[in-house]
């Protein structure tokens, strides 16, 4: 027996739990993750977050990210996942109605970990980015992992987000990232902290009303590009430090594009600029 009463590993390297498929909710460490997905002050005072699916709790697992424990339902799907994986952690089986409500997922995938946040790399790394990506105001889960989503894409792995973001680890933003958190690196920052990256760069904000077309921009030297939510638009703060502001010409009289759409258009602009040279 190892501590807490599990025992050793098995073959596919999970230790599991005594007492076979845990049904109660009120299972200590049940508790915990339905905590972490729900809250974000649990996430930062526990340090830990929640990731759901096989192929998102891969991703994570296999770019090093550490696991403090999986939670598994006891279906087929899950069960034969969990016999593929050769990862020494602890693992809780619950049964199908337990994972129903401790999931994020209207139809769950029965595969959910509990992993450890990573520290915040170093600020000195983005000094040889080429571009960074900065997410002024993203208060939508699922746009701010779609723009994380097309960073990683478009192999922009530097991005900075400014105060009023939504959590990096809310559940909501790994789904729409679908892995993007092991492929990038990323801060939580405030102003002062964005504007001593990003001194000796231009620094473009992309706005509706933008003077400058995106395309007419070399994104081949240092840059930062900036982001802003749809409701409340670039903050004042990003708009004092801009070179300039950006735009995405538009037909059919349409007026603007979710801020992750014009994400992409931009950023693989730039990666296209850099593939040319």
């Amino acid at each position: 027996m190892l501590r807490n009463g599990l025992k050793p590993a098995t073959p596919a390297g999970f230790l599991v739990e005594e007492g076979c498929v845990i049904v109660s909710p009120q299972n200590s460490r049940v508790k915990l993750a339905r905590q972490l997905q729900q809250r974000r002050d649990s996430r930062e005072a526990e340090g830990l977050f929640v990731a759901e699916g096989a192929r998102l709790v891969t991703d994570l697992i296999q770019a090093g990210m550490h696991a403090a424990f999986i939670i598994l339902s006891d279906t087929p799907t899950a069960q034969d996942w969990r016999a593929t994986c050769d990862i020494p952690v602890d693992c809780l089986v619950v049964s199908e109605q337990t994972m129903r409500g401790l999931s994020g997922e209207v139809t769950p995938p029965g595969i959910l970990a509990v992993f450890h946040t990573p520290a915040p790399p170093d600020l000195a790394a983005t000094r040889a980015a080429s571009t960074l990506l900065v997410l002024d105001g993203l208060r939508d889960p699922g746009n701010l992992g779609a723009c994380l989503r097309v960073a990683a894409g478009a192999d922009c792995r530097h991005v900075l987000l400014a105060p009023g973001c939504v959590d990096l680890y809310n559940p909501k933003v790994l789904r729409g990232a679908m892995g993007a958190h092991a492929r990038l690196l990323m801060w939580q920052c405030s102003w002062s902290d964005i504007r001593a990256v990003c001194a000796g760069r231009d620094v473009w904000v992309a706005d509706a009303f933008g003077r400058r077309d995106y395309d007419m921009v070399d994104w081949r030297q240092p840059n930062a590009l900036v982001i802003g939510g749809e409701a409340a638009g670039v903050s004042l703060e990003a708009r004092s430090m801009a070179t300039g502001q950006l735009r995405i010409p538009l037909a059919n009289r349409v007026e603007s594009l979710n801020a992750a759409v014009a994400c992409g258009v931009i950023l693989f602009e730039a990666a296209r600029q850099r593939r040319r040279a």
